[in-house]
């Protein structure tokens, strides 16, 4: 079973994690079935059987808590990328958010700046229509000035007809001759000055006509170019909300998959805690199968005829520096004693005994170490592991006698191991016991 795929809503893992389920539960239910005594003519056979049948279920054990924890850091990605992604759309958002409230305050002014040009057109029309008003009522003044003028000119052209020296004899009097001398005066002064301030207003007038003309065309020209600033503000607006509105859209998805992520992944770690504690206990399990084994072992070398043992062993199996000692080691328990020598260096018998287990009894569990035991009394068995398999298999077999300093086997690098050594163990009543305790 291979690690689960992650996928959005999980349903992959899900099938593959009731898969492990299913597989862990069918282990719990072959457990269940140790807790009466076997009954086998061999109980040593129906030990080991017992033993690997725990060892395979730890096995499974250990592979669906490592999925788990796979698929729970897979999770922890996907939540770690959702999270990367919201902060970018965060920025993007906020980035156009403030670009959107900056385009709103560019329309606002243009919009005031539209009204204050509306304004100045109104003004600039009123004051057009005034100036045309005045001009039509000094045109009518003006006609009306150009018929008194024209009467005059009339009558100062009858004037000019008569000589002063008629107009004098037709005077009745020298004062009457000077008042209508001063009154023909009066009327050409008063007539020529009328006629320049008509020429004068008019010109005036339409000055200011053509100012007024001026200033509504500019003023139209301005109000075209605001209004269209005022359009590209609004649909640049109306660009940046939408951005906006997909950032926060963009947002929303990413959190519900971070959301979906984060739900997977508490079911994945709770799987995993569950799983661990089912391998916890088949480890216990195995613990008690394998002090069995050892206790049937010892049983097993007590039937071979020999004797208590008491003393000391011989001699070493193999001459090399300890690499490391019985007891406590990386959080567990070291129950033998590594003795580091070159490949293929003989493995030797450390006393008289006879020879029970040749072969890989941890293979169930993938430890493919190839181990011999020996029982030296009905109470004592020595144990080598990681002996060289192949062409340097151990040259004996179940039943054997040997002889103390017999070869019974080559150091090699079988099982789980980081070096060539010879993997010393001591089995006393049962229990594995300091090796140090009983070498010479």
């Amino acid at each position: 079973m291979g690690a689960p795929r992650t996928r959005r809503g999980g349903g992959g893992w899900r099938t593959h994690a009731a898969r492990a389920i299913s597989v862990a539960l069918v282990a719990a239910a072959v457990l269940s079935s140790f807790a009466s005594p076997a009954r086998a003519d061999d109980p040593l056979t129906e030990a080991l059987k017992r033993k690997e049948e725990l060892e395979r279920a730890v096995q499974v054990a250990r592979q669906n808590t490592q999925r788990y924890q796979t698929a729970a850091g897979q999770f922890q990605a996907a939540i770690n990328a959702a999270n990367a992604r919201i902060a970018a759309l965060a920025g993007k958002q906020a980035d156009a958010q403030s670009e959107a409230e900056a385009l709103g305050y560019e329309i606002q002014i243009a919009e005031e700046q539209l009204a204050l040009v509306a304004f100045q057109l109104d003004e600039t029309k009123a004051l057009a229509d005034s100036l045309k008003a005045q001009a039509d009522e000094q045109t009518r003044q003006l006609l009306r000035r150009q018929e008194l003028y024209a009467r005059h000119l009339r009558t100062t052209y009858r004037q000019a007809l008569v000589s002063p020296l008629e107009m004098l004899l037709g005077s009745s009097s020298l004062t009457e001759f000077a008042s209508r001398l001063q009154a023909m005066i009066f009327v050409n002064r008063q007539d020529t000055r009328l006629a320049n301030e008509i020429r004068a207003l008019r010109a005036d007038t339409a000055r200011k006509q053509d100012e007024a003309s001026a200033k509504e065309k500019e003023i139209l020209g301005l109000q075209d170019e605001i209004g269209l600033t005022r359009q590209r503000l609004t649909v640049e607006k109306t660009l940046y909300d939408k951005l906006v509105a997909d950032a926060e859209a963009a947002m929303d998805e990413q959190a519900q998959a971070r959301a979906g992520a984060a739900a997977d992944r508490n079911s994945a770690q709770n799987a995993a805690r569950r799983s661990d504690r089912q391998r916890q206990d088949l480890q216990r399990q195995l613990d008690q199968a394998e002090a069995y084994y050892e206790q049937l072992a010892a049983a097993q070398a007590g039937k071979s005829g020999l004797g208590a043992f008491n003393g000391k062993l011989f001699m070493w199996p193999v001459r090399g520096p300890i690499t490391s000692y019985f007891g406590p080691r990386w959080g567990g328990f070291h129950n033998g004693l590594d003795i580091a020598a070159p490949m293929y260096t003989p493995v030797r018998a450390p006393s008289t005994g006879v020879v029970t287990t040749v072969g890989r009894p941890y293979i169930a569990s993938g430890d493919t170490a190839v181990v011999v035991i020996i029982a030296h009394g009905n109470n004592f068995a020595t144990l080598s592991g990681h002996l060289a398999d192949g062409g340097r298999w151990p040259p004996v077999h179940v039943g054997q006698r040997v002889a103390a300093g017999e070869i019974i086997g080559y150091i090699g690098m079988t099982g789980w191991t980081t070096g060539p050594h010879d993997h010393f163990m001591t089995i006393v009543d049962g229990r594995a016991q300091n090796p140090l305790s009983y070498l010479p």
